[in-house]
């Protein structure tokens, strides 16, 4: 499985496949405090995958990934407002906003255009 849009398709399904476990049945290593950190990681990853997965596709692909990037951030934490027990964020957004920035910065960084 070498195509990285299925990479970058798959972790969206997981990130909404976490946001979909309900607040008191979250393990108590997933019940951190720095969950802002978590946000950070886990988008940081997706920014990497989308980068890695478009970065031929598009003129600019930093500005699409991050775009939606904070786009799916918004998306996530209002499915998260549906689930028992989980409450939206908007530090939560402004978390996965970083960790965005920082995956595509890296994934800019790892895969350059050949030009």
């Amino acid at each position: 499985m070498k195509n990285p849009k299925i990479h970058f398709i798959g972790f969206l399904a997981l990130i909404l496949l976490g946001s979909s476990i309900p607040g008191g049945s979250m393990p108590p290593v997933l019940a951190l405090t720095w969950d802002k950190l978590l946000h950070v990681a886990e988008y940081s990853i997706l920014g990497w995958l989308g980068y890695r997965a478009y970065y031929s596709a598009y003129q600019k692909p930093m500005v699409y990934i991050i775009i939606f990037g904070i786009l799916f951030g918004c998306i996530d934490e209002s499915w998260q407002s549906m689930i028992p027990g989980r409450f939206p964020s908007h530090y939560d957004v402004f978390a996965d906003g970083i960790g965005v920035i920082c995956g595509a910065l890296t994934g800019s960084f790892l895969y350059k255009k050949s030009e």
